[in-house]
């Protein structure tokens, strides 16, 4: 068989060319890591790891709405927390008013510091979140929720209606991310089911908010309406049954934060999956790697040597 110069020449550049090729490509999956670098690698295998990213992508998003989801609901948990501890101080006022030697006087220095944690109350309706959103306001978050209500007539009862003693200015709304493929989940609380439409024991929405109540003891023991045994025990009765509404309201919150962790522990685990799967397709044998990083760069010198001494074989030489 007759070998030509120029088949010598190409035979020895694309022998070099291939095993040059192949060293590259091994030094890149060394640097990077990964086995797959494109789908000609691993079609079966660059097809998974696809579909396992994209399930991994989606899982993360929903550990992310859900990490959104806690951090609003904390916000609102603390912040009915504190309205808790106002209440609380409120129905211990209230309490020791009652008392049948308090006189007068007595009594309106009560009912002035029932004012104060009105006012602390109305403020804490009104809460803004870190990004001056109201929390209470349902959709209408840009709105202000709770405005005392100056109409409204001294010396008679507070309740809801054109008599309520703070007006609500928000909606029923509640925001809501998607926490898993299954679940929505609402992260906030609206004014109205937090302070305006207070339950019973029953379920039964009672006539008056968790102002009126308050507001209706205040004008009791300052002398704004006459003062009687009656009307004092309603009042007292009101402003317990608005503290047992905010524990349920809060309890409700707290049972959809406790939801949040199980879920985004089960999210974690099934990250830990998708991971563990992604590096059994993608990852690289690095002992295999660095083995045959070796052999094929000693192919190419060989190979690049073989060449130079071939190239310079001529029958010139012996003549």
């Amino acid at each position: 068989m007759r070998i030509s110069t120029s088949m010598i020449f190409n035979n020895g550049t694309n022998g070099i060319q291939n095993l040059q090729s192949d060293w590259y490509k091994l030094q890149n999956q060394m640097s990077t890591g990964r086995r797959i670098l494109s789908p000609a690698d691993d079609p079966i295998g660059a097809s998974e790891a696809l579909l396992v990213s994209q399930s991994q992508g989606v899982n993360q998003q929903f550990l992310d709405n859900q990490a959104t989801a806690r951090s609003q609901l904390n916000y609102v948990e603390t912040t009915l927390g504190s309205v808790t501890d106002n209440m609380l101080s409120i129905v211990e006022l209230a309490s020791d008013a009652g008392n049948t030697t308090y006189s007068a006087a007595q009594r309106s220095m009560v009912a002035e510091e029932l004012k104060q944690r009105m006012s602390s109350l109305v403020g804490l309706a009104n809460t803004r979140d870190g990004t001056g959103l109201y929390i209470f306001s349902g959709y209408q978050s840009t709105t202000e929720p709770f405005q005392i209500n100056t109409a409204a007539a001294a010396g008679v009862a507070h309740s809801l209606g054109a008599n309520t003693y703070v007006n609500y200015s928000g909606d029923a709304g509640k925001t809501e991310l998607q926490v898993s493929a299954s679940k929505t989940m609402a992260t906030s609380e609206s004014g109205l089911d937090a302070f305006v439409q207070v339950k019973d024991a029953q379920g039964v929405v009672t006539t008056k908010s968790i102002f009126d109540g308050v507001q209706n003891m205040v004008e009791i023991l300052d002398g704004t309406r006459p003062y009687t045994t009656a009307d004092y025990t309603q009042a007292l009765k009101d402003i317990n049954t608005s503290l047992n509404h905010v524990a349920t309201v809060r309890a409700s919150v707290g049972a959809r934060l406790n939801a949040l962790d199980s879920l985004t522990s089960s999210g974690e685990d099934v990250g830990l999956l998708y991971d563990t799967r992604l590096s059994e397709l993608q990852d690289l044998d690095y002992t295999k790697a660095i083995s045959d990083f070796s052999r094929v760069q000693m192919q190419l010198e060989a190979a690049q040597l073989t060449f130079k001494q071939t190239s310079q074989m001529s029958l010139f030489n012996i003549l």
